[in-house]
């Protein structure tokens, strides 16, 4: 059997040459280095842990490089190196506009294993959401620079009002450009907006996206992967013998791993459940152990019975739904999911 993940994600500078509307950094300054950057030793230090806590949980360390946009940090291949010489997964996430050949046959040489690529929609709505006019056509060049490389390029699209109708034009992008697999994954508003974010789905919007997403699977089947990756998926997949006895055990199947084994650490080292979930539980200085263990946050993500009573689900064991949407809209990581379109799928087949 195959051993789990502990993931890391790692927002390895806060730089970026994009101005993405739907960007979790926010603020006028959300693009440029504000907050004191980890030094090359700390990040190092912090690689070892992920590796150190990973084996000691029988577990296997992931790590995802982002931003800002990753391709910005100097040393950045410097710590590509150290990641591959302890043959750690390794994933870079980044916005394509800066993949050249040249640094896809490097990255390449280096042995990452897959490189995630964002595609927002058609190439008007895609350069309108990142906020400049050559972000398309360099995300897709980039795209196709890794695929020749050989490289395993995932694209993602993060779903808003503004690109929801779009997926299925960024699968066929995706495929075209050589990508391997594609998917998307929810906009989560913005803490002071909340439910009035202009970009914020609905739970019937969320809905009919993954109806259609699911069609989409079939019809692309043999073409592209299309990802299952939003963890509302699983509300439409059927009960059985197991999620009745994770519900009798308080245990979760499957859905989002906060609090169990994911983190993800800030450019300053700062710590998050998620990297959507913007509740700071400490600093990646102070080790993995102790704050997956000891803060009250994870402790809280991981109480299922606690979930249960809080959302009044029995499927909470399935999908945990979105612990950061719960915060943003309502202020409470621990409610239910808004997006959660469970009752609207009932009474639909009622």
């Amino acid at each position: 059997m195959a051993k789990r993940h502990f993931y890391l994600q790692w927002d390895s500078t806060d730089n970026c040459n994009l101005r993405c509307k739907h960007c979790y950094h926010g603020g006028k300054d959300s693009h440029i280095q504000t907050r004191d950057l980890m030094s090359i030793d700390k990040v190092y230090s912090m690689i070892d842990d992920l590796d150190n806590t990973a084996s000691k949980w029988d577990m296997r360390p992931r790590i995802a490089i982002s931003g800002g946009e990753p391709l910005k940090r100097l040393d950045l291949y410097d710590i590509l190196r150290y990641t591959q010489d302890k043959e750690m997964i390794t994933n870079l996430l980044t916005n394509g506009t800066l993949l050249s050949r040249r640094k896809s046959k490097d990255i390449k040489e280096l042995g990452i294993n897959t490189i995630q690529v964002s595609i927002d929609g058609i190439p008007e709505t895609h350069n309108e959401i990142r906020g400049r006019e050559y972000a398309f056509d360099r995300a897709v060049e980039g795209i196709n620079n890794a695929s020749s490389e050989k490289i395993e390029v995932v694209v993602s699209m993060t779903a808003t009002k503004k690109n929801q109708h779009e997926f299925e034009e960024v699968i066929q992008i995706a495929y075209e450009a050589g990508a391997k697999r594609v998917g998307f994954k929810t906009y989560v508003p913005s803490v002071e907006l909340g439910s009035n974010d202009p970009l914020y789905l609905d739970s019937s919007e969320i809905f009919k996206l993954i109806t259609h997403t699911n069609e989409l699977t079939e019809k692309y089947d043999g073409k592209i992967q299309i990802l299952h990756s939003d963890v509302l998926f699983q509300i439409l997949e059927p009960d059985n013998e197991l999620i009745d006895d994770a519900k009798k055990e308080d245990k979760f199947l499957w859905g989002c791993a906060a609090g169990y084994r994911s983190l993800s650490v800030l450019s300053d080292g700062t710590v998050y459940p998620c990297r959507r979930l913007p509740v700071s539980i400490g600093n990646i200085s102070e080790g993995i152990t102790k704050l997956v263990l000891d803060s009250e946050v994870m402790q809280d993500l991981r109480d299922m019975r606690k979930m249960r009573e809080n959302t009044l689900c029995d499927k909470v064991v399935h999908c945990r739904g979105c612990r950061a949407i719960s915060y943003a809209v309502t202020g409470d990581y621990m409610a239910k999911d808004p997006m959660c379109f469970k009752d609207f799928v009932e009474i639909k087949d009622g």
